[in-house]
């Protein structure tokens, strides 16, 4: 048998011990557990919780395990499949990236523990070689597991954030219809750049669906007006006219007002008015 027989055989070995013995990881895993509010890992989580964990844990002791037996292709394949779940469930638990990346530590000590303790007790010729060997294998496993989870972990964050983003932007931009051809957009806080494509987008959209031929827009809410946010404003009122919806500015406020004018902001061609009852009367409600 030559020197590559022999590291196959060791190797064999080593992954045989893993697999039987990840029972036993996984309870010396436990032992370094300590109290974490809301975390999967924390000592006194719920029986169910700590069951589910336990049993991802010895899967994925023999998961690392199969490294020592797989090419490195075959290997990220594996890890990849593995973390894309485990990590999604580390963020419906509200498992912190910071508290994975400390019991990944704890993995990766009892994972040695157990590889020292096969060294000391099998009946192999094992070499130093052998030793640097395999922490070359499960090192660049353990830390490819950290890289895909991380990038799952954040994507899936990332898109949460996306969402409840887009859901915000959607809520603080409706469109209220006061009858079958009148809509009410009540607009608040600042507008920047980005919110203000939303609201030209959002308020076509809206208005369109809604099938109103006119629309109230309420700046009341709104703090400051520069000629970026009258921009949008007049763009907006310009598309809506485009689609047959008339326009009115209402509750433009005197600071507002005064800010207009000195940034040479006009709204001589547009529809203003100061109360939403004249409004209501013009119209009317």
């Amino acid at each position: 048998m030559d020197e590559g027989e022999f590291m196959e055989d060791k190797n064999r070995s080593l992954y045989n011990y893993l697999v039987e013995k990840a029972p036993d990881m996984t309870k010396d895993w436990r032992s370094f557990q300590v109290v974490k509010d809301g975390s999967d890992y924390s000592a006194d989580a719920p029986l169910e919780r700590a069951r589910k964990v336990e049993e991802q844990n010895t899967k994925y002791f023999r998961t690392v395990a199969k490294s020592l037996l797989q090419t490195e292709e075959e290997m990220k394949e594996t890890i990849a499949n593995w973390t894309k779940q485990t990590s999604a469930d580390r963020v419906k638990s509200r498992t912190s990236l910071v508290d994975v990346q400390r019991n990944l530590s704890i993995f990766r000590k009892v994972y040695w523990m157990h590889i020292k303790r096969f060294a000391e007790t099998a009946d192999l010729d094992i070499k130093a070689g052998d030793i640097f060997h395999w922490q070359e294998v499960i090192d660049y496993t353990l830390d490819y597991v950290m890289e895909t989870f991380t990038e799952n972990f954040m994507d899936i964050l990332l898109s949460r954030l996306s969402a409840q983003s887009l859901l915000i932007k959607e809520l603080s931009t409706p469109v209220i219809p006061l009858s079958s051809e009148v809509g009410l957009l009540p607009l608040i806080g600042d507008i920047d750049t980005e919110r203000a494509k939303f609201i030209m987008e959002s308020t076509l959209q809206q208005s369109v669906k809604l099938g109103i031929t006119h629309l109230i827009i309420d700046l009341s809410g709104v703090i400051m007006v520069d000629t970026m946010v009258a921009h949008q404003i007049f763009q907006v009122i310009s598309s809506l006219k485009l689609i047959g919806v008339q326009s009115t500015l209402l509750g433009i406020r005197p600071e507002v007002a005064q800010t207009a004018i000195q940034l040479g902001i006009d709204f001589k061609d547009i529809t203003t008015e100061n109360s939403l009852e004249k409004v209501f009367r013009k119209l009317n409600l």
